[in-house]
């Protein structure tokens, strides 16, 4: 068992060497040119038999072989570090220039050296000279005609602001310099921010003081004296009645930080109903729980012929708009579903004065829109004529 174990040992190892030698030899053969560039496979003779049959044995030679990466990079250290360490030659930085040798005296090699430090110094000082002196023509020459664009310019807007004051044209008074222009800062900070109208910014930063609704209902209570008779000046009393207790139990519990978030509220609101009633073709009046105006749409307008500045430049309410019957049974509307969730528009019909007292007949429909605290804000109203 021995034995034959030892036999089959000692042949394996001589395959092996003879496998080695033959894949070695094999190595060693280069392909030509044009069996290498063909992905071909070539013999050793030369020419090959491959460019025999093709009519290629003049140009039949060893292509060239690449060279493995790793053999690549190690002659590629090789020659760097062979030219780190080769000494300057020639007129390099710091070295000796050509035309001083080693026998000469050190005095004439010092005096030698200095004559080409000066020279180079002075060549160097010349052409910087040079470019200075034409930058500076450069730049004289681009000041002189921008002074010149500018004095042509001048004459021009003083002359259309002139025309435009009703003077008389006329060149400006320089006084022989030319007159400086200012350009407009647009692309620096505002000092103060400036908010425009009709935005919610402005709406935040102008409400500081909370809406006065006492004097919407004492003026409630005047118009009905002088325009009313009794039993109207009655029924108007019984409605308010009924909801002005319950408007001023909440009320009180409110401090006048929330006063003033009820008006900024209020006023965010009429923002958005703007926008809205923009859009509608509907006549439409937004007012406050007191009757007071606060937006009108311009189909409105068309309607009943109220201007806008008429309604909403000084205080306006929109029972003043209605005759007395229409006026009284809007508050007892009004009252009945002003703390009533269940139901929030009215549908009815009123009848509209014009400012000739041309009468308008519509029917009415209402909406009652309340805040986080569960108060009317505001009331929307919509108006329809009625075509006889």
């Amino acid at each position: 068992m021995l034995g034959g174990r030892h036999c089959s040992i000692c042949h394996s190892s001589v395959q092996y060497r003879s496998n080695r030698q033959y894949f070695s030899a094999i190595s060693l053969f280069i392909s030509c040119f044009h069996c290498q560039k063909a992905h071909l496979t070539c013999d050793d003779s030369r020419p090959c038999q491959r460019c025999v049959k093709r009519d290629l044995a003049a140009t039949c030679a060893d292509g060239v072989r690449k060279k493995a990466k790793y053999l690549q990079d190690a002659y590629d250290s090789q020659q760097q570090s062979d030219q780190g360490s080769q000494p300057p030659q020639g007129n390099m930085l710091g070295g000796m220039p050509d035309h001083l040798s080693a026998d000469q005296d050190p005095m004439q090699r010092h005096n030698s050296m200095e004559g080409a430090n000066g020279a180079s110094l002075n060549n160097n000082n010349s052409s910087s000279n040079s470019n200075n002196n034409n930058n500076n023509s450069s730049s004289s020459q681009q000041q002189q005609q921008q002074q010149q664009q500018q004095q042509q310019q001048q004459p021009q807007l003083n002359g259309s602001s002139s025309a435009a004051n009703g003077l008389p044209l006329g060149p400006p008074a320089t006084n022989g310099n030319p007159t400086p222009t200012f350009a407009h800062p647009t692309g620096g900070r505002a000092s103060k921010r400036k908010f425009p109208s009709n935005t919610p910014e402005n709406v935040y930063a102008n409400t500081k003081q909370p809406f006065n609704y006492t004097d919407g209902f004492h003026y409630l209570l005047r118009y009905v004296r002088e325009r009313m008779d009794r039993e109207e000046m009655m029924r108007i009393c019984r409605a308010m009645a009924m909801f002005r207790p319950s408007f001023i139990a909440l009320i009180m519990n409110l401090t006048p930080e929330d006063l003033i978030f009820m008006e900024k509220c209020f006023q965010r609101t009429i923002l958005e109903f703007e926008k809205l009633i923009s859009f509608s073709g509907t006549p439409t009046v937004v007012w406050r729980r007191t009757g007071e105006i606060a937006l009108v749409g311009k189909e409105f307008s068309l309607l009943t012929q109220w201007g806008r500045d008429q309604l909403v430049g000084k205080k306006t309410y929109i029972y003043e708009l209605m005759d007395n019957q229409s006026a009284v049974e809007y508050w007892e509307k009004f009252s009945t579903h002003a703390f009533e969730n269940t139901e929030q528009t009215v549908m009815t019909t009123c009848i509209l004065l014009s400012p000739t007292n041309r009468v308008v007949p519509c029917t009415f429909c209402f909406t009652i829109k309340r805040d986080i605290f569960d108060i009317p804000l505001a009331i929307v109203g919509n108006f329809l004529p009625i075509l006889s």
